[in-house]
């Protein structure tokens, strides 16, 4: 028997259309919101430890070793995220970590185009800026350009063999503080193929005085490729609420 559609299916359709529009609109500049199709180009990094704790929020205190890292990457966007890229430094914090077992992390500086609203109020510091990944064998170079300037560019070589997987977790990225002065946290879930890499270089071209210059590197650590990542942003938590 052939049943015939009534009006107040449709019309909840339409007030659950209007409902997560508005969802949407709400809470474009605290999430949640998923990405994919991303690139990333990782190097883990040491930084300088009188301007890490400078730029950290009251409460929160860099690993022992100041370790941090810097990250690259254009990403494909979703249906509700248009395509963006983005390069952040930045720094572990202790204390924080995720339930995967990640290191809490703090961004000091950062550049995106295009980018979801809330990655503009993550961390210290946030300007326009377009990123590109090249890969060329087992060569993948990085670069970010902010007003028509290089200021950053970043070399890793894979690893020989077969030295790719697929791996998944989840990071906590602290914010700053919301008007009451209370910490807040974004979580990150994420899966991907990661490639294990050796680090070539990393250059921050800016002068003595730019906001960047006092996170360039002291040191490369280690170094990653990640490929067809996505990743889901939760809404803003008080940071006490995720973690271990």
């Amino acid at each position: 028997m052939k049943m015939k559609l009534c009006a107040i299916p449709k019309l909840l359709f339409g007030s659950v259309i209007a409902a997560l529009l508005a969802l949407s609109t709400a809470h474009a500049g605290s999430g949640p919101y998923v990405v994919g199709g991303n690139q990333h180009l990782m190097i883990g990094i040491t930084l300088d430890g009188a301007a890490v704790r400078a730029a950290l929020p009251k409460g929160l205190e860099p690993t022992e070793g100041i370790t941090g890292g810097l990250n690259i990457y254009p990403s494909k966007g979703s249906a509700a995220t248009p395509a963006y890229s983005r390069f952040y430094v930045w720094a572990d914090v202790n204390g924080h970590d995720s339930i995967t077992g990640g290191k809490a992390r703090y961004i000091l500086w950062a550049a995106t185009s295009n980018g979801p609203d809330k990655l503009k109020k993550a961390g210290n510091m946030e300007v326009q800026g377009a990123t590109n990944l090249t890969k060329s064998g087992a060569d993948i170079s990085g670069a970010t350009t902010v007003g028509g300037t290089q200021i950053v560019k970043a070399a890793i070589k894979l690893a020989d063999g077969p030295k790719c997987g697929p791996a998944a977790g989840s990071l906590n990225y602290p914010s700053l503080p919301d008007p009451a002065g209370k910490l807040m946290v974004t979580q990150y879930t994420f899966t991907a193929t990661i490639c294990g890499a050796a680090p070539v270089s990393a250059d921050i071209m800016v002068d003595a005085g730019h906001a960047l210059a006092k996170f360039k590197p002291t040191k490369l650590i280690w170094a990653a490729y990640a490929k067809d990542l996505s990743f889901a942003g939760s809404p803003l938590m008080p940071i006490k609420m995720v973690g271990k």
